[in-house]
């Protein structure tokens, strides 16, 4: 909303140059996660729990280095430094923190999925590597879906040298362009004027003019100076142009502006000129008079129309209109107040035009910036204490206050405000008020003025003394006998009272088999329980549970797989064929190395089996010429490997014994 108020302004422009010690080990933490930034109030708490997945996942993969959250916090709010901003900022922040890459992003929540974009930046360089936009169904999503996305990652870092120059490399040039494109009749001609940088390799511009805001833009000049006279006008008619930016080495660079001319060569009101901006809460003020040159030449003016853009590359937004008349004999300036979707921290362009009687427009005036301030930065000076939370935060000029607002993470509950502090107080908060033992909160603050309240600062997340954290380096021994082995490093915790084994025979469906008691236990034998063994050549999935003194489990491990030993394969080519005075039995060696035997037994005309003969593992042939006559034989093989296990036996064909009875 737009409205007229009667102020003055005085706006003061303080420049502070920060010096921050870089983080000691950079080399080894070479990644900082900034919060994520809710952009509506649907989003808030999803911000928290993406982040809070993604640490935890790139926490378990082990494939990059992260700066530790509670350090990096404290670096920057010493540093009078923020986890957000435009490019700049962040690479400064990356800079101070002393390391390579940062990850930065928003969070967006509107009817469906939830929105998140997030960016990676390579702060020696100061440029982005690459955007993911990533979208969720909803939490289990983001805990199902963000452990790819932390692959992906540390890919696209551990993969740096074929992503962005390396090192060394020459530093990367700033972008080429012009600023303030404008456009003015005079007489019977229309002047374009622009601003550019004179460090650039410019050599000269190309002026393209087009009838219509899409163009089609056809070369209309050329020039050397930041001016245009465009003298092949139609009296009365509209224009829009556009620049080319003419380089040393010969290329050309469109640039993104744009600027229109209404009724060429008629003559027009001037702009008015503004005076000052001052940014608020969520609304900017500017404050602007008449030109003197209107009433010189005999315009009559109706009013003035107030236009708003957020970069110096998108189009004007017209506002509003404003009368033209003061409201009293004793107002030299007109004060505007702006309050139409307004970001926090964010930087917009204004502009008024003025307009005569017969509706003719002036010309844009010369822009002014104006920031809003921006949402407070809040950090955890202190958590794991008992039932209470110590927060701190970087103060904010010209507002009243602070509104500090919680709630438990992980749970689909709303934000509650448990706590409204004055602007004079001292900027930071024990939170002591209903908290619970071993809970995770989220803690988000605004600032708020004589109108407005900001946005919610990135969320933080603080825990009071919680059960005991999981073992770390979860490794099964597999190949035993009948048997697993798990081994695990022990939480160096005297609170912790033992470890729970969890066993089963798929990942997720597990059931307590046994504890080992003690924090220092770090092993454990499972050989199944009583009549029930584990199998032969079993799959087994196990989880370690850290339980405390007073038998409260932690979280599980990531389930572990083992195998038991498998039981030899049973033989192959076996087959008894019958020779002149005996039967020749034949097989495959087996291709384990372990075999110790293999045990043959004999049926005769089906009747029961009896060991024939344990053969060295070395054989792979038989001759039976213990045989009967009018008798048919049936071989079986059983493989033995050296822990006694024994593989499905296998059986031949019957043979008829070769034996004939003597004749009478």
């Amino acid at each position: 909303m737009l409205r007229r108020r009667n102020i003055i302004v005085l706006a003061v422009v303080m420049l502070t140059v920060l010096g921050a010690a870089a983080f000691a080990e950079a080399d080894r933490n070479a990644l900082a996660i900034f919060n994520l930034t809710p952009t509506n109030m649907e989003a808030m708490g999803y911000d928290g729990e993406i982040l809070y997945a993604l640490l935890s996942a790139l926490e378990r993969e082990k494939t990059i280095e992260l700066m530790p959250r509670r350090e990096m916090e404290e670096i920057l709010f010493h540093a009078g430094l923020v986890q957000g901003g435009d490019l700049e900022s962040i690479a400064k922040a990356g800079k101070a923190l002393g390391i390579n890459f940062v990850l930065f992003g928003n969070v967006t929540k509107k009817a469906g999925p939830i929105l998140a974009q997030l960016k990676l930046m390579d702060v020696q360089n100061k440029r982005l590597i690459k955007t993911w936009d990533k979208s969720f169904a909803g939490r289990e999503a983001i805990l199902n879906e963000i452990p790819a996305f932390a692959k992906e990652l540390s890919s696209a870092i551990v993969n740096r040298e074929q992503t962005y120059a390396v090192p060394g490399a020459a530093p990367v040039q700033a972008a080429v362009d012009i600023e303030n494109l404008r456009a003015k009749s005079d007489g019977d001609k229309v002047v374009l004027t622009w601003k550019f940088d004179p460090s650039q390799p410019i050599v000269g511009f190309n002026v393209y003019r087009s009838e219509h805001s899409e163009g089609f833009y056809q070369f209309h000049g050329r020039t050397n100076q930041n001016l245009f006279d465009d003298t092949q006008i139609n009296k009365g008619k509209s224009y829009y142009y556009r620049i080319g930016i003419m380089l040393s080495s010969g290329d050309e660079i469109k640039s993104g502006l744009t600027t229109q001319i209404k009724s060429a060569g008629e003559k027009i009101p001037h702009p008015p000129l503004i005076m000052s901006g001052q940014g608020c809460v969520r609304r900017a003020e500017i404050k602007f008079v008449p030109s003197l040159l209107n009433d010189q030449e005999k315009f009559k003016l109706d009013g003035y129309k107030v236009y708003r853009k957020k970069s110096s590359g998108d189009s004007w937004e017209n506002l509003a209109s404003i009368s033209a008349k003061m409201e009293s004999q004793s107002e030299l300036a007109f004060n505007v107040e702006d309050s139409k979707n307004l970001e926090d921290g964010e930087t917009y362009f204004y502009a008024v035009s003025s307009l005569d009687d017969k509706e003719r427009e002036s010309p844009l005036s010369d822009p002014v910036s104006v920031k809003t301030i921006q949402r407070p930065v809040l950090t955890v000076e202190k958590d794991n204490l008992l039932r209470k939370t110590d927060l701190a935060w970087q103060p904010r000029e010209g507002v009243f206050g602070y509104y500090l607002y919680r709630k438990r993470a992980q749970a689909q509950e709303d934000w509650q405000n448990v706590a409204k502090i004055r602007a004079d107080s001292e900027a930071r908060y024990t939170d002591d008020k209903g908290l619970e033992d071993g809970q995770t909160y989220q803690y988000s603050l605004t600032v708020y003025d004589a109108k407005a309240e900001s946005g919610s600062s990135k969320t933080v997340q603080a825990k009071t003394k919680d059960r005991p954290p999981p073992p770390q380096d979860v490794l099964s021994q597999s190949g035993l006998v009948k048997s697993v082995k798990i081994f695990w490093t022990p939480v160096d915790d005297p609170d912790v009272d033992g470890y729970a084994i969890y066993r089963g025979t798929k990942a997720d469906d597990l059931k307590r088999i046994a504890k080992a008691k003690g924090y220092q236990s770090h092993s454990y034998l499972d050989k199944g329980a009583g009549y029930e063994p584990l199998e032969d050549g079993r799959d087994y999935f196990y989880a370690i549970v850290s339980y405390n003194l007073f038998g409260a489990d932690g979280e599980p491990t990531k389930a572990v797989k083992a195998t038991t030993k498998p039981r030899p394969t049973p033989v192959k080519g076996f087959v008894a064929t019958k020779g002149s005075d005996f039967i020749n039995i034949k097989w495959d060696k087996n291709p384990e190395p372990d075999i110790r035997a293999y045990s043959l037994a004999r049926s005769r005309n089906g009747g029961y089996w009896s060991t024939l003969k344990n053969l060295d593992s070395d054989q792979t042939s038989f001759k039976d010429m213990d045989l009967r006559p009018e008798t048919d034989y049936r071989y079986r093989i059983i493989v033995q490997d050296n822990d006694s296990l024994e593989s499905d036996p296998v059986e031949s064909e019957a043979v008829a014994s070769p034996i004939e009875r003597p004749k009478k």
